[in-house]
């Protein structure tokens, strides 16, 4: 139980660094005398960091343990959290951020990886879904709770929680056994790390799993980034209260998990896919409707944002599972790109809808649209390569 426990601690890390702390971007800003894409950059290079360090982690806990490389990053994370939380400047606080992503990044993945180490195949894939399934609650209870921190403290309130949980994840940590079989045995190339982007992306169907999944993601994040923006300051929904409007958003996701759980057995994945690319499509119109008809009221603009995380729910997953099918020889390096992929481009998306925002919805009505047109062309080169397979498989049937 304390395993399962500390397991999930480790794979919320980044829902939780980036959630936590949403209500409090306006708060921030004001603090430190930063501009509106400054605050949201916080968010953005968490991500960056992120996205760059789980590249490294699994290389080096194969040759070294896991334990010790998790000790690593979250001694990483701890020094960068405190760093955080006294800042007096923005750059100090962006600097900060970017190393507690690259911190961070030591908890999913190689939570994943003393999964694997300690199951079966079978067990393994039991475990992740229970683990999982528990922390689809924090994306939607973290804001909350955020929200009331920002209410009896101040912003700084929010990295000394995070500081709290990383120190107590890491006694957990303590008390767990090594799992890892291979320690001094696997080569250390830092070749490795780069030659598998050619792998992967020399993949056609790979890069529309990516596309597809992983746009997804980058249209959630343009809500997340602006969110507190949209919700605090354009609405006037009261700090205290936002985390409920994301709570809501956040089961769209869930609600779009769901289904495509229940039925992908029976309707396939490309017809899932299908479902899911034309809620987030009709929501990105219908996004694009309301900022430019300057509709701003709160509950068309919860709805249009709860499709777009259905949509997410829909074709994340599937968009995950289906690239690292492609290369089933060499998941763990198809897992690692895919996520690489995912994060660097919300992170980017981010960014330019925060760059770009001006007390309106249309910056993040675009960057909802791209992400969904990007995720469209994945899904065509999906649908694309699954009719040449079909095609070659019914000529073989036919040929003598």
């Amino acid at each position: 139980m304390l395993q399962r426990i500390t397991l999930a601690g480790l794979v919320a890390m980044m829902a939780i660094s980036t959630d936590l702390y949403l209500p409090a971007i306006p708060q921030l800003v004001d603090a430190l005398d930063a501009t509106i894409s400054q605050g949201q950059l916080t968010l953005s290079i968490f991500l960056l960091g992120f996205a760059i360090g789980q590249l490294f982690y699994g290389s080096l806990s194969d040759r070294y343990g896991r334990k010790p490389i998790l000790y690593l990053g979250l001694a990483t994370y701890i020094i960068a959290t405190l760093a955080c939380s006294i800042a007096q400047n923005i750059d100090t606080l962006i600097v900060a951020r970017f190393i507690q992503g690259l911190g961070g990044a030591s908890g999913p993945v190689l939570a994943r990886a003393i999964v694997s180490d300690s199951y079966s195949r079978r067990d393994a894939v039991r475990v992740m879904a229970a683990i999982a399934g528990a922390m689809a609650l924090v994306p939607a209870i973290g804001p909350v709770f955020g929200s009331w921190l920002l209410y009896i403290f101040t912003w700084r309130s929010h990295f000394v929680l995070l500081l709290i949980l990383a120190l107590v994840t890491l006694i957990a940590v303590t008390r767990l056994q090594e799992s890892c079989k291979t320690i001094g045995q696997s080569p250390l190339k830092l070749s490795q790390v780069f030659s598998q982007f050619s792998l992967c992306l020399g993949n056609r169907n790979f890069v529309g799993y990516a596309l597809c999944g992983g746009a997804t993601y980058g249209a959630m994040f343009c809500y997340i980034s602006t969110t507190s923006f949209i919700m605090i300051e354009l609405l006037g929904v009261k700090p205290e209260y936002f985390g409920y409007t994301f709570m809501g958003i956040v089961f769209g996701y869930v609600t779009g998990a769901t289904i495509s759980s229940r039925m992908v057995n029976r309707w396939g994945t490309i017809r899932v896919l299908t479902l899911g690319q034309l809620i987030g499509l009709g929501a990105a119109a219908l996004l694009s409707v309301l900022a430019w008809f300057n509709v701003y009221q709160l509950i068309p603009i919860l709805f249009t944002f709860f499709l777009v995380f259905m949509s997410g729910g829909l074709c994340l997953s599937i968009g995950q599972m289906g690239a690292i099918g492609e290369l089933p020889q060499d998941a763990g390096k198809a897992s690692s790109v895919f996520g690489f992929l995912q994060i660097t481009l919300a992170a980017v998306l981010g960014y330019l809808v925060g760059l770009f925002y001006n007390d309106t919805l249309i910056p993040t009505a675009v960057g909802v649209a791209m992400a969904a047109l990007l995720s469209a062309t994945g899904y065509l080169i999906i649908r694309s390569g699954h009719e040449a397979n079909d095609k070659v498989i019914k000529q073989a049937e036919v040929s003598p």
